[in-house]
C-alpha cells in the first residue's frame, strides 16, 4: 500500500510556481513583489542606503539588509494606504448631507426642506433673510382681530403689502386670485414659493399682457377678512420655516468643513493598517538588532 506523503511538495510545474510566487500579492500590504515601479525603485534605492550605512560582507548580512528594505517599502506602502483611507473619508463626509443633518438637529421636515432647495440657492442669502425676516416681524406685530381689508395691510403692514405685491406681478396675477390660489394651495406648493423667492419663480411667466398695478389690486377689497388671515397665518408659518433653512445655510459651508476634518475612516480597518505597521516596525527592528548583534560578533572574531 502505497503511502501519501506527510508535507506537501509543492507546484511541481513552472506554471504552478509561479502561481505559488505571486500568493502573497493577495493583499498589497503583506507583499513580497512589488506592486508597482516606485515601490521597486523605493526597495533598490533603500538596499543601496542600507548597504553604504552597513557595508555587509557575509551573506547573512546581506539577506538581514534585504528584510530591512522590505520592511521600509511596506510602511511607506502602509503610510499611503493610510493617507488615502483618510483623504476618502474626508471626501466622503463633504456630502452635504451630513452637515444638513447635523445643523438641523436631525429634524426629519427641516433636513428634507433644505435637501429639496435648488442646488443653485443651497447657499446662505443675506438679503433673503433679512426680507423675511422683516415680514415676520411685521406679521407678529399685529393683531389679527383688526385685519378687516387689504387698505389695513397696506397701512399697517407695507412690508407685507409690498411682498405679496411683488409676487403678483411675478407671476402676472391679480391680488384677489393670488391670495385665494395660495389658500387653497398644498402646504408642499406654498413653501416651494416661499423657497424659490421674489423674481426667481420656476414656472414660465403668462404670456399675458403684463398687469398694472391698478388692475392687480382690482377687487382687492372684495378679499373676505378670513382669507386674508388665513393666508397672513400659513405665510407666517412658511417664512418661519424658510428662515429656518436660511440658518442651516448661513453655517453649511463651515460646518461641512469641520465635518471633514473630524472624519475618520472605518475603524476597523484602521485598526488593521495599525497592526501591519507595528509588525512590520517589529521585524524591521528585529532584522536591524540581528544585524547589529552578527557584526559585533564578527568584529569580536
Amino acid at each position: 500500500m502505497s503511502s501519501k506523503p506527510k508535507h506537501s511538495s509543492g507546484p511541481k510545474t513552472d506554471k504552478g510556481k509561479a502561481i505559488s510566487s505571486r500568493n502573497s500579492t493577495t493583499h498589497g500590504l503583506t507583499a513580497r513583489r512589488w506592486i508597482n515601479a516606485n515601490e521597486q525603485s523605493l526597495f533598490d534605492e533603500t538596499v543601496e542606503a542600507f548597504n553604504n550605512d552597513f557595508d555587509p560582507q557575509t551573506s547573512i548580512e546581506k539577506v538581514l539588509i534585504v528584510k530591512m528594505a522590505e520592511c521600509t517599502v511596506r510602511l511607506m506602502r502602509i503610510q499611503n494606504t493610510e493617507n488615502a483611507m483618510f483623504d476618502l473619508a474626508s471626501s466622503e463626509a463633504a456630502h452635504p448631507e451630513y452637515s444638513i443633518n447635523s445643523l438641523s438637529n436631525n429634524n426629519e421636515d427641516l433636513t428634507q426642506a433644505v435637501q429639496n432647495t435648488s442646488p443653485l440657492r443651497l447657499q446662505f442669502n443675506a438679503d433673503d433673510f433679512t426680507e423675511k425676516m422683516n415680514i415676520l416681524d411685521q406679521i407678529k406685530q399685529q393683531d389679527f382681530d383688526d385685519i378687516l381689508d387689504w387698505s389695513y395691510l397696506e397701512s399697517s403692514m407695507p412690508i407685507v403689502a409690498d411682498y405679496i405685491i411683488q409676487k403678483c406681478i411675478d407671476e402676472n396675477i391679480s391680488l384677489f386670485d393670488f391670495i385665494s390660489q395660495e389658500v387653497e394651495c398644498s402646504n408642499k406648493n406654498l413653501v416651494k414659493v416661499i423657497i424659490v423667492g421674489a423674481g426667481d419663480t420656476d414656472e414660465e411667466v403668462k404670456d399675458n399682457k403684463p398687469l398694472t398695478i391698478t388692475e392687480i389690486k382690482k377687487d382687492a377689497q372684495n378679499i373676505r377678512s378670513s382669507i386674508l388671515k388665513k393666508y397672513l397665518d400659513q405665510l407666517s408659518q412658511f417664512m418661519i420655516k424658510d428662515l429656518q433653512i436660511q440658518t442651516v445655510l448661513k453655517d453649511l459651508k463651515k460646518r461641512t468643513q469641520q465635518i471633514k476634518d473630524a472624519a475618520i475612516p472605518d475603524t476597523q480597518k484602521l485598526s488593521l493598517i495599525q497592526r501591519y505597521r507595528t509588525a512590520d516596525e517589529r521585524q524591521f527592528s528585529k532584522s536591524l538588532g540581528e544585524l547589529l548583534k552578527l557584526r559585533e560578533m564578527l568584529s569580536d572574531v
